[in-house]
């Protein structure tokens, strides 16, 4: 048997030695308890037996001469009854006989290599995260998507690549309609994203602005099947050219683009009523700007330019904009009499009934007319 270095016998994390094919052997305590949770008797477990088939196939490719730095990467551990799966970090040394020594430090046990600031800060990130009202998602690609090819093949390669769904939190099964008795993060990434015209116009857009994107429409499905328009912001792992995993917040833009539709519907039946109102309507903003007109206004103007335009420069009487603030919070009937500077005649009387609209930002309806001029008897004397 191999012979184990005293230095790992004392560590408190499991040390393996990894020998091709795959195999895994336990060279300390730690490590002989963990195999042991599995099952293994002796001290031999396949390296499948132990990791995540994505963790596995690293390791396998590393033990045949696959390039390595000699750095930590993280893997995912199997549980007991291998439907459960734990984050974890492995640190490899080369040895002299070949194959290598494999340190594995899980993530729910205190790391020698890692502060207690650090910790305590992905302990608040994770609770911030699963309290959070916005749907947050992580999709991890267990066959990394190679960015290196073209703009067609890397999106075919996101819908298609085997992909999982990874520390998405309950506001995002909720947005997803998710039985409170199953978990999102195990439910298949193209039920919930599927493959459809839009979204692969989605993915080139992430492709154009470098994987990186915000307010991305996409078509998505809710757990029922029933489709859901949603809004997505993307960022994105890159390593070595290849696309490790896809992050972001998703928002349920259905209601409100419903009442857009609602609203704007609602604005061409009032432009359509405006437009038959015999009256002149002007519609100023809180600063005394005006908004919009109807025909009716239009007509009896001119060619005088109205919106944009403050209604004072309109107004040949002083404070006109301030008297008709003033008239729309007495909240009567009472008609304001102002001045208007008309094409041809620079003072016409005016009379105008001012309300101010009850909800949104200030917005002041005027519906004016013009003053009827009083006949004079032949005498000279009004009639």
């Amino acid at each position: 048997m191999t012979r184990i270095p005293s230095a790992f016998a004392d560590l408190p994390m499991p040390v393996l030695e990894l020998s091709a094919p795959g195999t895994a052997r336990a060279v300390n305590p730690a490590a002989q308890d963990w195999l042991a949770e599995h099952g293994t008797k002796g001290q031999d477990c396949g390296l499948d037996t132990l990791f995540a088939e994505a963790s596995a196939d690293r390791l396998g490719a590393l033990l045949e001469g696959a390039d390595w730095e000699p750095r930590a990467f993280p893997v995912w551990l199997l549980g007991a009854d291998a439907a459960e799966e734990q984050p974890a970090v492995t640190q490899c040394m080369r040895r002299d006989e070949g194959g290598l020594w494999l340190f594995v430090m899980r993530l729910s046990e205190v790391l020698p290599n890692v502060s207690a600031d650090q910790l305590e800060r992905a302990e608040i990130l994770s609770q911030m995260i699963g309290a959070a009202r916005d749907a947050c998602w992580c999709i991890d690609f267990l066959d990394p998507v190679d960015l290196r090819r073209t703009e067609e093949e890397i999106v075919d390669q996101v819908f298609r690549n085997r992909s999982r769904w990874r520390a998405c939190n309950d506001a995002m099964a909720a947005l997803y309609a998710v039985p409170e008795d199953q978990d999102f993060n195990t439910q298949p990434v193209s039920r919930y994203f599927p493959e459809t015209p839009v979204n692969r116009a989605m993915i080139r857009d992430l492709v154009h602005m470098g994987y990186r994107l915000d307010g991305a429409q996409a078509i998505d499905q809710r757990h029922d099947g029933t489709a859901m328009l949603v809004e997505n912001d993307f960022r994105a792992l890159i390593r070595d050219d290849f696309l490790i995993r896809l992050w972001g917040t998703t928002r349920d833009i259905g209601p409100s683009r419903a009442r857009e539709r609602e609203i704007s519907a609602e604005a061409e039946v009032m432009r359509d009523i405006l437009g038959a109102v015999p009256d002149p309507i002007f519609v100023l903003s809180e600063a005394g700007i005006i908004l919009a007109t109807n025909p009716a206004a239009e007509r009896a103007l001119g060619d005088v330019r109205l919106l944009g335009e403050p209604f004072d420069s309109l107004a040949a009487s002083r404070h006109a904009f301030e008297r008709l603030c003033l008239a729309a919070l007495a909240d009567d009937e009472e008609e304001t009499e102002l001045a208007l500077r008309e094409p041809r005649q620079p003072r016409a009387a005016w009379l105008f009934r001012v309300t101010l609209m009850p909800e949104g930002p200030p917005r002041y309806v005027l519906r004016g007319r013009r003053k009827a001029l009083r006949r004079r008897s032949p005498g000279g004397e009004p009639a």
